[in-house]
């Protein structure tokens, strides 16, 4: 989503009355403008949602999970998702209010201008003055959008000056913008953890959007529960139910104070209950609780809740496989829905987005990102990993030292027996005077080109007064100039001035590179290179013609570095 638009409070019109939009100028090969295309309508688009597309709208329908992305959004500097949030749900509340009353065709057309003033308006530099411009009143909630699309809702108003769906193709951007770059960060992010772990505290640890933990944790729930199964006449049904709030309520009532004596008699109150159903056949232990129940439950508070839970979870088990199916879709359900407290509502809502992120393998796919940054950022990848020799030269190049990573660089090379290296500027010079005698000594390597090597370093980086002069010790620098004299030209004599390049730049530069801004671009950049690798979250690997897909490269990300 491209495009500059600059805002204000008031916004110009066209003689009409209809906004007047600045749009970039653009011909098609027949010469008339390149205007937007008009949007396939919300009734279209919401034939064609994904999965993903519903786990956003959940976000949009709870007001504690828009209020948590706000905050998110804000802590990460990521204004325009809060705008594009707040512009689609100004437009569905428009679009609920217009189909609720009948207005006529002057008050519809003043509740669009409403949106419009608020999210798109426009206004041209030169007509801003300069006490606006000082005081910083632009339009802090106008989205980010196109000329294009501005120019389609321009020409929509000019048309049907009462047309509800003149924001469709603005709304399907940010929506789409929203799903790709903004939801995915949001739901591995620590503000969704604590959403969850709230969930958790309420429901238990079940990771099912509904199912029968989540229903028997809430008291209205197991009421309409209780009538379902007295309209079918299941007596076995009810009382596992019972029983499970039952010794729900006995493990709310333990505490690390409870007195031995009256541990034993609460679970003895359970115990009674136990043995009346297995005696009338209603409740068939497994193997594995029977001797737990017998002999654990009430000796100790840690010992008697393990046991409760295990018989909990024995219970609700049962309960799912016989009934919640038919339960789901039982009149009694739907009633409760209707009436069901907020937090039954979040927690659904929650649930959908965190079951979505299990199945998308959205952590996992953060897990390995920053795994790999990590080690991508170690030292000892400079002069392996491409993209962080390009910023972290970028850096030294600022700093005026980018000749310690040069020099560092080509004694590597030389040691390893890589390829050359030499830049234009590093070739001696017919002007430079040699140091080597003529009678040279034998070499460890005959190869002449060793020799030029190891002589263009030395008058690049070594000799006093070069423009690219490395600093290291003097004592290093006496000596490699000894050897050089004495034509002993080998693949180690630079090593030490280069164990001492190492040093400074690991300890020295690096360090301050990781606080730069620049490295706040690097990670940009490594963000977008592994979401290239890995369009699709997951183990699935896309082919190479689809990762590098430019249009897919710009929306699909997943995650922020």
């Amino acid at each position: 989503m491209g495009g500059f638009i600059s805002t204000t409070k008031d916004f110009p019109t066209t003689d009409n009355g209809s906004p007047k939009v600045h749009v970039v100028s653009k011909r098609r090969l027949s010469g008339r403008p390149a205007y937007g295309a008009f949007s396939a309508g919300v009734n279209t688009m919401n034939k064609m949602r994904t999965r993903s597309d519903f786990c956003l709208l959940k976000i949009f329908e709870t007001e504690v999970v828009v209020t948590a992305f706000g905050l998110w959004a804000r802590d990460e500097g990521a204004s325009d998702a809060v705008k594009y949030l707040n512009f689609i749900r100004a437009v569905n509340d428009l679009k609920d209010d217009l189909l609720k009353n009948s207005y006529g065709a002057k008050e519809k057309r003043h509740k669009l201008m409403e949106v419009f003033t608020k999210y798109i308006s426009y206004k041209e530099e030169n007509e801003r003055s300069a006490n606006e411009m000082t005081s910083g009143r632009a339009n802090c909630s106008r989205i980010k959008m196109d000329s294009a699309t501005m120019e389609t809702i321009t020409l929509g108003f000019e048309s049907r000056a009462a047309d509800e769906n003149i924001f469709d193709l603005a709304y399907e951007k940010c929506y789409q913008v929203l799903k790709f770059d903004y939801m995915p960060r949001f739901l591995i992010s620590d503000t969704f953890v604590k959403l969850e772990d709230g969930t958790r505290s309420r429901r238990g640890s079940s990771t099912k959007v509904v199912d029968m933990g989540a229903i028997l944790n809430e008291a209205l729930a197991v009421s309409s529960l209780l009538t379902y199964l007295k309209g079918k006449g299941d007596t076995n049904m009810i009382s596992y139910t019972k029983l499970w709030v039952q010794i729900s309520a006995y493990i709310t009532s333990l505490s690390r104070d409870t007195k031995p004596y009256e541990l034993e008699a609460k679970a003895g109150v359970i115990k009674m209950e136990i043995k009346k159903l297995v005696d009338e056949g209603v409740l068939r232990l497994p193997k594995g609780l029977e001797d737990p129940i017998r002999h654990k439950l009430g000796s100790s508070v840690a010992e008697a809740v393990q046991v409760s839970r295990d018989l909990m979870n024995y219970l609700a088990d049962n309960l799912h496989t016989k009934i919640q199916k038919g339960f789901l879709k039982s009149k009694e359900f739907e009633a409760f829905v209707e009436t069901a407290p907020p937090d039954f509502h979040l927690d659904s809502t929650i649930m959908h987005l965190a079951t979505f992120k299990d199945d998308k393998q959205l952590q996992e796919t953060k897990d390995d990102y920053l795994e790999e940054l990590t080690a991508s950022t170690d030292f000892s990848f400079v002069f392996r990993e491409s993209l962080l020799s390009a910023y972290y030269r970028r850096y030294l190049r600022l700093t005026f030292c980018e000749e310690n990573y040069f020099f560092a660089q080509e004694v590597r090379d030389l040691q390893n027996g890589e390829h050359n290296r030499l830049r234009a500027w590093m070739t001696a010079t017919k002007s430079t005077p040699r140091v080597v005698e003529e009678d040279k000594k034998e070499t460890n390597s005959d190869s002449d080109d060793l020799i030029e090597r190891c002589i263009a370093i030395y008058d690049n980086y070594i000799v006093d007064g070069r423009k690219y002069e490395v600093n290291i010790p003097s004592k290093v620098k006496l000596a490699i100039g000894e050897k050089v004299k004495a034509g002993e030209f080998h693949k180690g004599m630079f090593h030490e001035a280069e164990v001492e390049m190492c040093r400074v730049l690991e300890f020295d530069s690096f360090d301050r590179f990781k606080k730069h801004y620049i490295y706040d671009h690097f990670k940009r950049a490594f963000f977008v290179k592994f979401s290239q690798r890995n369009f699709v979250v997951g183990d699935t690997v896309k082919g190479e013609v689809e990762r590098f897909s430019s249009h897919r490269a710009s929306s699909g990300k997943n995650l922020l570095g």
